[in-house]
C-alpha cells in the first residue's frame, strides 16, 4: 500500500469540500484533496445556480430589510425545531462574508428576486451565480491556487475508511483503481455528498426510492457516512430527501426544456394520485420543494390528467399562466416569461412522452383508469368533482384559485402524464456540532473529524427548506468553519506536542 502524509485530508471537491480546501489554503494548512471522479466538482458545480444569504453587501445596497434575528427565527419555526440551533446560528452569521469570498475565485453573484413564483414577495435571500459557465472556470481557478500553494489533488481516489485510535486520527485509507492509499494526517474533512448514489441507502431510507427521479451525484454513495459510522459516530437522523419540484423522467426533464409536455407539467393542471383522488392544490407546482414534497407524500409519484381540448387550446393559444421554471436555468438579467404556450408540437410531444411509457391516452375515462391501475369509479368521480368546480369556479375542496380553474377533462381522448418526485439529493447524515465535529451518540465530538455539506445533520428537521439557494450556501459556510476549525484543532496538537 502506498502510503503519503499530510496535516489534513479532505474528501470531495464539491462546494463544501474545495470552499474547505480554499480556506486550508489561506490558513496556510497542508492537505490533500481526493475526489471520487475523473474531474472536480459536485453537485454545486454541476447543478447550483446561487446561494442563500442575509445582510451580504447587496442586500445593504438594496435596503434589504431582513436580518438574523428574523432569518434565524424563520429557519427554525420552518423545521419545527427540530435543528441544530448553534450551527445554523453559525452558519447564518457567515453567509454574508462567504458570499463576499466566493466572488475573489470567479463566483460573483447578484442579489436576484426568489426565483419560485410562490416566494416571488418573500424577503430577496437568493443570490445568484452571475454568470452559470464561471462556476465551471472558478473550478479550475481554485484547483490551480491548490497546486500552486503545493497542496495535491488526487482524483479518481475515493476515502474508504478512517485509521482512528485512542489518541485521534492516524490516516485516511483511500482507493483507487487498483490500489489502496495511506494518507496519514491529524485531519479529515468528509463533503462526499449525501447518499443519492447508493440504490441500498436509498431505498432503506425512502420506501418510494424506486419510482423517483434522482439528478443527485451518483457518486455519491453515503462513503462519508459509512466511515464516520465505523468509528462510533452517531448517524441517527430522519431521512431528509432534496425534493425539488417533479418531471415525467430522465426523457423529459426540466433541464432539458426540449418537449413541450416539460412545460405542460409545469402548471397548475389536474392531478390525481395512484388511487386516482386529487390530492392537493395544484399551485404547489410554484414552490419547488413543497411540489416535490407532495409527489414525495404520495408515493413519489402522481398523474397529470387533461384532455383533447386541452391540449388543443395550449398547442395554438397562449393562457396567462406562469411556467413554474421560467426564472429558472437563466442568468440574473432574463425576463421572465409570464404566459404558457402556445406549444405547436404539443401533440407529438404528448406522443413521444406515450411512446417512452410515460403517460397514456385513452377514448373513455374507464380505459384510461385501466391503463394507469385506478380504480375506475374513483377516477370518474375526481373528474366530476374538479369540473364541477371549474363551472362553479369554486374549489371547496383544496381553494384553487379562480384562475387556474380554467380546463375541464371531460371528453376523450383522455391523457395522463406520470409526474415524479424530482431530487437533487439527500440532506441527512452524520450528527455534528457547531463546529461540524462529527459528534458520538453520547454527544462528545470524534476529534479531528469534520462532517461538511450534505452529509452533515442539523439544518433539516425532515424535508429541504424553501429557503432558496440554502443547500449550496450551506455547503460552501460549512466548509470554510471546517477548515477553520481543524486550523484550530491543528494549533492544539502543536502546543501538546510542545508540553
Amino acid at each position: 500500500m502506498k502510503e503519503i502524509t499530510t496535516q489534513v485530508v479532505v474528501i470531495g471537491s464539491g462546494s463544501s469540500g474545495i470552499s474547505a480546501a480554499m480556506q486550508l489554503v489561506e490558513n496556510n494548512v497542508s492537505f490533500v484533496l481526493l475526489e471520487k471522479g475523473d474531474k472536480l466538482g459536485g453537485a454545486g458545480k454541476f447543478g447550483a445556480h446561487g446561494v442563500y444569504g442575509i445582510d451580504s453587501a447587496d442586500q445593504k445596497k438594496h435596503g434589504v430589510d431582513y436580518h438574523f434575528p428574523a432569518a434565524l427565527q424563520e429557519m427554525t419555526q420552518q423545521s419545527h425545531y427540530l435543528v441544530n440551533g448553534p450551527l445554523m446560528s453559525r452558519v447564518l452569521k457567515k453567509s454574508a462574508a462567504t458570499i463576499d469570498w466566493m466572488a475573489k475565485f470567479g463566483l460573483a453573484t447578484s442579489l436576484t428576486p426568489n426565483a419560485q413564483p410562490a416566494h416571488l414577495y418573500d424577503q430577496p435571500i437568493y443570490h445568484e451565480f452571475n454568470s452559470f459557465d464561471e462556476r465551471f472556470t472558478a473550478w479550475d481557478h481554485m484547483a490551480q491556487i491548490i497546486k500552486d500553494s503545493g497542496n495535491q489533488i488526487l482524483t479518481e481516489t475515493a476515502g474508504v475508511a478512517l485509521d482512528y485510535g485512542a489518541d485521534g486520527l492516524k490516516a485516511v485509507i483511500a482507493e483507487q483503481a487498483d490500489s489502496k492509499l495511506r494518507i496519514h494526517c491529524q485531519s479529515v474533512v468528509i463533503g462526499d455528498g449525501g447518499y443519492p448514489g447508493n440504490p441500498a441507502m436509498m431505498q432503506k431510507a425512502f420506501a418510494d426510492a424506486g419510482e423517483l427521479m434522482n439528478l443527485g451525484e451518483r457518486k455519491a454513495t453515503g462513503d462519508g457516512i459509512a466511515m464516520v459510522a465505523a468509528i462510533g459516530g452517531d448517524v441517527q437522523h430522519n431521512p431528509v430527501i432534496f425534493a425539488h419540484g417533479c418531471a415525467p423522467s430522465f426523457q423529459v426533464n426540466p433541464m432539458k426544456r426540449d418537449n413541450k409536455v416539460e412545460a405542460l407539467t409545469n402548471l397548475p393542471l389536474l392531478w390525481v394520485n395512484k388511487i386516482g383522488e386529487r390530492f392537493t392544490n395544484e399551485e404547489v407546482v410554484y414552490d419547488f420543494a413543497q411540489w416535490g414534497n407532495v409527489a414525495h407524500a404520495e408515493g413519489g409519484y402522481y398523474y397529470m390528467l387533461f384532455d383533447q381540448a386541452t391540449l388543443d387550446h395550449f398547442q395554438t393559444q397562449q393562457v396567462n399562466w406562469e411556467d413554474a421554471f421560467s426564472r429558472q436555468f437563466t442568468e440574473p438579467e432574463h425576463e421572465p416569461v409570464l404566459t404558457a404556450g402556445p406549444y405547436a408540437t404539443l401533440q407529438q410531444d404528448v406522443a413521444a412522452v406515450i411512446a417512452a411509457g410515460d403517460g397514456a391516452k385513452a377514448d373513455t375515462i374507464s380505459e384510461l383508469a385501466a391503463q394507469l391501475d385506478v380504480p375506475t369509479e374513483q377516477l370518474a368521480t375526481t373528474l366530476a368533482t374538479y369540473n364541477a368546480a371549474i363551472d362553479q369556479q369554486a374549489d371547496p375542496q383544496f381553494a384553487k384559485q379562480a384562475k387556474f380553474l380554467k380546463f375541464k377533462v371531460s371528453a376523450g381522448p383522455f391523457y395522463a402524464v406520470k409526474e415524479r418526485c424530482a431530487i437533487l439529493g439527500t440532506l441527512n447524515g452524520v450528527n455534528v456540532n457547531a463546529n461540524l465535529e462529527a459528534l458520538r451518540p453520547n454527544r462528545t465530538p470524534i476529534k479531528g473529524v469534520y462532517v461538511v455539506g450534505n452529509n452533515a445533520n442539523g439544518l433539516y428537521s425532515d424535508a429541504y427548506s424553501n429557503f432558496e439557494g440554502i443547500a449550496n450556501g450551506f455547503a460552501w459556510i460549512s466548509g470554510r468553519i471546517a477548515a477553520d476549525e481543524t486550523t484550530k484543532y491543528l494549533a492544539t496538537l502543536k502546543q501538546t506536542e510542545r508540553v
